[in-house]
């Protein structure tokens, strides 16, 4: 009754009241109405499963008023509330990825959308803040995939019109990329340039010049792994690095030529996730913000660029004595590096003349910061955000946070080398017992974490000469992290016997994830060529 009856006030009038009313009582209110409601959404689905009258009579009325209050208290709670009056993930339900078909209900959901069905049964696609982001990334790509099927479906249907004699040229149905190494990011943007925004929904397919392979996934991670190295250069001065914490962020100089180069980012970040790839693209949380418009930029996101610039910014607001313009004489310029020199830029009109005190601090403060993540990269930025939606501008993308949507795009660097493990296939010969895969794991479980981290990303190559080799597991991942939900989400490894003498390296068929072992006669001459290949990186072959 209490949610019937809150969900039936006029959102303009008696429900902006009950709003701030809850915004009052606070963060225990709001956790009891979670602790109470959440269950009951749970009990409402499990009494529908079993097709009750009750259900047949109620479930819609009922469950539509629950879900509307705890929306009602969302809102409150993650959107008004500055902060949060608790954590978004507080109202996650995971139980729904089992209690429920989320697909088919985002089926019933785009089909409401479109007005092909009436809106009466609840969809909860309506109440996305109960999906947690294992559910949100089943969505995203349940939605690519429904995008990439229309997509051929379409180039099909057009090239079997140019059989039957329409004057039309053929289109393929899948983004293709034909680059070389040596000129990577030029011949990637000359071709995607050309092509229209609906050729981002095709399946992606790259191919290196003058090297064989097929690309069932390993090429084109190396493809996004050099290109982003590529990128990243100094001498194209697109991005600074923030050493501190390892992150990037745009420069303040920007050229107009430089606009299909930052549209070219957005568009490589957007392929990423579209074809379930990790990059290396270290950006902070900032720009998944700005991104999803969400949520503000503030002074807390310098923490994650810089964090001894935001002690100085936390210090100065702290600081309570009012000797702040003659002991600090901040005046509202900011000091930024254009062409090597050290150059003041204003942040407001006179901003050189106005000297920050208690009175202005906080401005001083905003506008500093509005400065770096805003104002000094807006064009940079809107040519990345451009590239970015031209591959990705569905609904399923607005139902994540900047933080979800981060831990998705770079993955996270908890490796669970145990499971790792127990994922891995073996072929031919080889088994779990085998004596020699016994030593592989127990070599590979003693390494350092930065060869265990090569073994993620490093390609291995010595020449056909001197016993080639293409060691590389840049198949897994494409960089040295992992998928959000760990090797869940990767193609295990397969390893297969090569040779039977202890003169030849591990070698691999980066495409299919397999691992060539020769069988060695001891774990020893095992380890030493392991970290012998672990030594080189070279480039990308196929064995």
């Amino acid at each position: 009754p209490f949610a019937q009856a809150a969900t039936r006030l006029k959102k303009t009038a008696d429900g902006r009241v009950l709003d701030y009313w809850i915004l009052h009582i606070g963060k225990k209110f709001v956790q009891r109405i979670i602790e109470l409601y959440k269950p009951l959404v749970i009990k409402i689905i499990q009494i529908n499963s079993m097709g009750s009258a009750l259900a047949a009579e109620q479930y819609h009325t009922v469950l539509e008023a629950v879900l509307e209050l705890l929306k009602k208290v969302h809102n409150v709670s993650c959107n008004m509330a500055k902060p949060e009056l608790v954590g978004h993930d507080l109202f996650y339900m995971k139980e729904l990825n089992d209690m429920i078909d989320i697909k088919r209900d985002y089926d019933f959901w785009l089909a409401r959308q479109s007005c092909i069905l009436e809106r009466k049964m609840v969809s909860f696609c309506d109440y996305p803040f109960l999906f947690d982001l294992k559910a949100k990334i089943l969505l995203l790509q349940y939605n690519g995939q429904l995008e990439m099927q229309e997509a051929i479906r379409n180039a099909f249907m057009h090239n079997f019109q140019t059989m039957l004699g329409a004057h039309v040229d053929t289109v393929n149905p899948l983004l293709i990329l034909h680059v070389n190494r040596e000129t990577i990011l030029r011949d990637a943007i000359d071709q995607l340039d050309k092509y229209k925004d609906e050729d981002f929904k095709k399946p992606l397919r790259v191919f290196f010049q003058n090297e064989e392979g097929l690309d069932a996934g390993g090429i084109r991670k190396e493809f996004f792994l050099l290109l982003t190295k590529e990128i990243l250069d100094p001498k194209y001065g697109m991005f600074k690095v923030y050493e501190e914490t390892n992150t990037i962020w745009f420069s303040d100089l920007y050229e107009k030529e430089e606009e299909p180069m930052y549209k070219l980012i957005g568009t490589l970040c957007a392929l990423a996730v579209y074809n379930i790839t990790i990059i290396d693209l270290p950006f902070p949380l900032a720009l998944y913000k700005k991104l999803l418009n969400k949520s503000s930029v503030d002074l807390n996101d310098m923490k994650s660029l810089s964090p001894t610039l935001y002690r100085s910014l936390v210090a100065l607001l702290n600081h309570k004595e009012d000797d702040l313009e003659t002991t600090l004489c901040y005046t509202f310029e900011i000091e930024r590096d254009v062409y090597d020199e050290r150059r003041r830029i204003e942040l407001k009109p006179g901003g050189s003349s106005i000297m920050v005190n208690q009175k202005n601090k906080q401005e001083f403060i905003d506008l500093y910061i509005d400065y770096i993540f805003n104002k000094s990269c807006e064009k940079q930025f809107q040519a990345f955000s451009a590239g970015f939606r031209r591959v990705i501008n569905s609904k399923p993308l607005e139902l994540f946070y900047p933080d979800e949507l981060m831990s998705f795009v770079v993955g996270n660097t908890n490796y669970d080398w145990n499971e790792f493990q127990k994922k891995t296939e073996y072929k031919g010969e080889y088994h779990v017992n085998h004596p020699v895969i016994q030593w592989f794991w127990q070599v590979f479980h003693k390494l350092e974490d930065n060869e265990k981290k090569k073994f993620l990303r490093e390609r291995f190559l010595i020449d056909r000469n001197e016993l080639f080799i293409d060691f590389r597991l840049v198949f897994l991942t494409g960089s040295d992290r992992v998928p959000v939900f760990g090797w869940s989400q990767t193609q295990p490894m397969i390893i297969q016997r090569s040779h039977t003498d202890d003169a030849h390296l591990p070698a691999s068929h980066t495409c299919y994830n397999v691992l060539d072992l020769p069988s060695y006669s001891s774990k020893e001459v095992l380890k030493a060529k392991l970290l012998q290949a672990i030594q080189y990186n070279k480039g990308f072959n196929l064995v």
